[in-house]
């Protein structure tokens, strides 16, 4: 089990749109090289590849969330091959301990897969119309935290609880 952030159905809507948009773009601009996007499922932040369980449980439990939101698409700057990942950032303002303190998540929403000699995925420019998007930064006024279970293509979400931001 992974603890994780899940969105609620009207954001995870607005990002899957989204992203199939983004994926549909990118694979059209690179048919025929050899190289193509498809979605990643679920679209949650999983939280063990930013913090530990503990600064997780304690983030969460002191209700201390002032402001969450997503950043435009972003792709992972290593562009190692079979490891290239499209994903939207996620942040969380904290005002922990009497501390501010941002932390940031990703939510992965496509995976490359080359199928031949193509080219780089650090190649691709997103289309005009997704890069100029007014709807980012994206405000989350709400969201649910909970443990993961993922097993091939299935997935679920225990211990669920909903956090609102401070700040809306």
């Amino acid at each position: 089990m992974m603890n994780v952030i899940a969105l609620q159905k009207d954001n995870e809507l607005f990002i899957c749109n989204y992203a199939r948009a983004f994926i549909e773009n990118f694979n059209r601009e690179n048919l025929g090289k050899g190289i193509s996007l498809f979605p990643s499922f679920p679209l949650w932040a999983f939280a063990e590849d930013s913090i530990s369980d503990d600064q997780f449980n304690s983030i969460f439990k002191s209700r201390s969330v002032k402001k969450a939101f997503i950043g435009k698409a972003s792709f992972t700057e290593s562009c190692i091959p079979g490891q290239e990942e499209f994903f939207f950032p996620f942040f969380i303002e904290t005002d922990l301990e009497k501390e501010s303190r941002t932390f940031e998540f990703k939510i992965a929403f496509a995976k490359i897969q080359k199928t031949g000699t193509g080219t780089d995925a650090c190649d691709f420019t997103l289309p005009k119309e997704l890069a100029e998007s007014k709807k980012f930064p994206l405000s989350i006024k709400s969201f649910r935290t909970g443990n993961a279970l993922i097993k091939d293509n299935a997935w679920a979400l225990f211990d669920e609880k909903w956090i609102r931001s401070s700040g809306c």
